[in-house]
């Protein structure tokens, strides 16, 4: 049984059978991905992170989805296309799909409304979540949506709940949510400014984060290097480093919601940056002049204080023999410490509005 009281409540429930069936935020659940696999022709496993991914065995009729959130392959008429994922299938096309509710209330809506499109009549959604992650207010717009659903099971403030899909078309149609509509931002960097587009599911997708806005203003020339933008969220750090100079970009975060923004970024911009969806410590060891990174520092809604000791291994490891690091993060967080055991230089390159610059220089 799962230490996740909502996955739980999953996994006991009773998963009928059929031909196919996806599961949303459910990757951490082998217990409940092996119940689908004995009694379903396939069953689609997706991941929005590597680590995720990464966890889920796959084999016989396990599949892993590793992306943004899956959709149906027709798009309602006059929805902005630009962003649409790389995982998308017909209407009517899932037997069941079993999500664990996640955080984010457009990405919620838009499971929603692409989960009504995907099942089949007939077919059924399965959600749960606990009640402070607002499995109240998504069961009345599922209703509304569906237009009746049942609670299975109520456990540790947790709510299992089914909907049926009886007919074609929705009972009240969800507003789109605009999950994946592009916004667009303008960056000011040391030499210019940048354009660049976000999508919900990215961090700061409203506006420029303050920290990266700052590092975005103090970075150094990066003329013929190689550079590595940490945590690159969007890619507009990498968008930055590109138009100071830099020779090769490689764009590396966990998110694969986020990799996919930063590759449409690089495109549009007619730049050659790569992209790799991996743990921060996974980049390839040894081969950057320059790391450019504003890495987050919440493990769900706790301030983690271990993350500077780990991202300043993972930035070390990176740099080839005399690189350097331009890190920004919130002042409470403490780099100093760790970076002095791993570099021969640190300093304070910049402060403002509780962030703080730091400046690397990996020893000879």
């Amino acid at each position: 049984m799962s230490d996740d009281p909502a996955l739980g409540l999953l996994e006991a429930a009773p998963t009928g059978e059929g031909r196919r069936v996806l599961l949303l935020g459910c990757a951490a659940s082998p217990a409940l991905i092996g119940k689908y696999a004995a009694r379903y022709g396939e069953v689609l496993c997706h991941a929005d992170t590597r680590p995720a991914a990464d966890g889920v065995a796959e084999g016989g009729p396990v599949r892993t989805l590793l992306g943004d959130l899956p959709c149906c392959e027709e798009r309602p008429a006059g929805a902005a296309e630009d962003f649409l994922p790389e995982h998308r299938f017909p209407e009517g096309h899932f037997d069941r799909i079993v999500m664990r509710l996640g955080r984010g209330t457009a990405s919620v809506n838009a499971a929603l409304l692409e989960s009504f499109r995907m099942l089949k009549e007939g077919g059924d959604l399965l959600a749960a979540a606990a009640n402070q992650e607002g499995i109240k207010s998504f069961a009345k717009r599922a209703e509304g949506h569906f237009g009746s659903g049942a609670l299975l099971a109520l456990k540790h403030s947790c709510r299992l709940l089914r909907f049926r899909k009886s007919t074609a078309r929705p009972a009240e149609p969800v507003e789109d949510p605009a999950y994946y509509r592009s916004l667009r931002h303008t960056l000011p960097h040391a030499g210019g400014e940048i354009v660049y587009r976000t999508k919900p599911g990215v961090f700061a997708y409203r506006g420029t984060d303050p920290g990266t806005a700052l590092l975005a203003r103090h970075v150094p020339d990066c003329s013929g290097l190689r550079v590595l933008d940490l945590c690159c969220g969007s890619g507009a750090l990498g968008l930055a480093a590109f138009a100071r100079g830099a020779a090769d970009v490689l764009a590396l975060d966990a998110s694969a919601t986020a990799i996919a923004c930063a590759a449409r970024n690089f495109a549009a911009a007619g730049l050659p940056g790569r992209v790799l969806c991996a743990d921060s410590s996974s980049a390839p060891p040894g081969q950057f002049d320059l790391v450019l990174a504003n890495p987050p520092f919440h493990e769900g809604a706790a301030t983690d204080y271990t993350l500077p000791a780990r991202m300043t291994e993972a930035i070390a490891a990176a740099l080839r023999s005399g690189g350097e690091a331009w890190v920004v993060a919130n002042q409470f967080l403490d780099y100093a410490k760790p970076a002095r055991a791993r570099f021969a230089t640190v300093e304070i390159a910049a402060r403002a509005e509780g962030y703080l610059i730091h400046h690397m220089v990996l020893r000879p």
